[in-house]
């Protein structure tokens, strides 16, 4: 579906309120409210060989991180409580530092009271993120919370993980790869924090590419994930790929540099050209790129952390792969001179401003992107503003140079070192 735009600010709001299209595939659990006392088992009954998280579960375990009940079992299937995530992770830093703040739900005698005193010491626990100074500790965990309490137990370790953080944070460029980005269902200020879950592989997107940041997390999957958390803490963000795309993105609007062989020239890259207008030569109107975003599609599988949201190479983007080509999806808005289609655009009008090649169906739907329905039809009508997504390409090998400009003559200009 085509998009009109007022602003880039209202784009945002109006995407991060509009409601989910994509139900995901999730793991049926059970709600169990308090954490076990320490058992010397670290094996389980109801944790069979077979399970998928039994080597997980196995290490957590013999850590000591999450430990299984009196009647033998681990309870894979157990929402994890937020009093439970608070003792999972203070175990994991084993800090003696403690704080004198509190929340007015949870005692001095409360069996994760020092976990969470530990929690807030630390940082990864905030006593702003909660209302009216209540913890709710028995409340089973959201995505969107783990990522937070995650990201921030990363930035205690690291404090390029907080700059990352704050980056995401403070851009108007930020571009996250779920559907719940455009399509609603989260909240904006969690969403630097899910880029850091992502971007470091703490956490992922379920079947459908959804993030769920309101679903819940099972005891086996936070075994995974704690797993994951500790071999994180001993990496800098430039360690994770996906999350230098994400800050390269925030930074500039692009993740050129960190996914290709390209590097900029002396003549700018794409943040001296965004939101400025250029003018098509044949006078169908003017448009303005917003994002310049790279898939790696030089091998015979795509690359980067945006390839989900918009490569599909079961269907007809497939015919990129192995011919040394990077697919770019560019991010527009467009001001038609008068009603005009894709392809009337297209035609005589840059290669970098204007693409009669549109984003996979599938990924339109569910990622709700905004797009043309196709390329023939007048939909760009005389007098509206279009924000809309569709894709270019260029060949990445050794010597490859490309670039455009705006109308006031600013560049962006990429080559390939020979």
């Amino acid at each position: 579906m085509l998009h009109k735009k007022s602003s880039r600010n209202n784009l945002m709001a109006k995407a991060l309120a509009a409601s989910v299209m994509t139900a995901a595939v999730v793991i049926p659990v059970a709600t169990e409210n308090v954490e076990a006392a320490p058992v010397t088992k670290t094996t389980f009954k109801d944790v069979p060989k077979s399970h998928w998280a039994y080597e997980s579960i196995n290490q957590v375990a013999e850590k000591g991180l999450v430990t299984g009940y009196s009647d033998g079992t681990y309870k894979p299937s157990a929402q994890v409580t937020r009093a439970e995530f608070a003792t999972f992770l203070s175990r994991v830093f084993d800090s003696s530092e403690r704080t004198t703040a509190s929340f007015s739900d949870v005692s001095n005698t409360h069996w994760a009271n020092d976990a969470i005193q530990e929690g807030l010491a630390l940082g990864f626990i905030k006593v702003e993120d909660f209302s009216n100074n209540k913890f709710d500790p028995n409340k089973p965990m959201t995505r969107g919370e783990m990522s937070r309490w995650l990201a921030n137990g990363l930035a205690h370790v690291n404090a390029d993980y907080g700059k990352a953080i704050e980056e995401m944070a403070n851009s108007n460029l930020t571009l996250i790869p779920i559907p719940e980005f455009y399509g609603g269902g989260v909240n904006k200020k969690d969403l630097p924090y899910i880029g850091v879950a992502l971007g470091t592989g703490l956490l992922s997107g379920y079947e459908d590419f959804s993030f769920q940041p309101n679903g819940n997390t099972t005891r086996a999957e936070v075994a995974t994930i704690l797993i994951r958390f500790m071999d994180a803490m001993k990496k800098a963000p430039s360690d994770f790929t996906g999350l230098q795309e994400l800050l390269e993105v925030a930074k500039t609007g692009t993740n050129i540099l960190t996914i290709s062989n390209f590097k900029k020239s002396k003549y700018g890259g794409y943040e001296d050209v965004l939101g400025k207008p250029h003018t098509y030569l044949n006078k169908t109107g003017v448009a303005t790129i917003e994002h310049a975003i790279f898939v790696d599609t030089t091998g015979s599988k795509p690359k980067g952390i945006f390839k989900d949201m918009f490569f599909n190479e079961k269907g007809e983007n497939k015919i990129l792969l192995n011919k040394g080509i990077y697919a770019i999806y560019y991010e527009y808005t467009f001001k038609p001179s008068r009603d005009v289609s894709v392809q009337s655009v297209s035609n005589g009008s840059d290669m970098h401003f204007a693409s009669n090649l549109l984003v996979d169906k599938s990924k339109i739907a569910l990622f709700n992107l905004s797009s043309p329905t196709g390329t023939s039809k007048n939909e760009f009508l005389k007098g509206e503003t279009y924000r809309y997504w569709a894709y270019n390409k260029t060949g990445g090998q050794p010597g490859r140079k490309f670039g455009s400009r705006t109308d006031d003559g600013s560049m962006f200009y990429y080559e390939v070192p020979k």
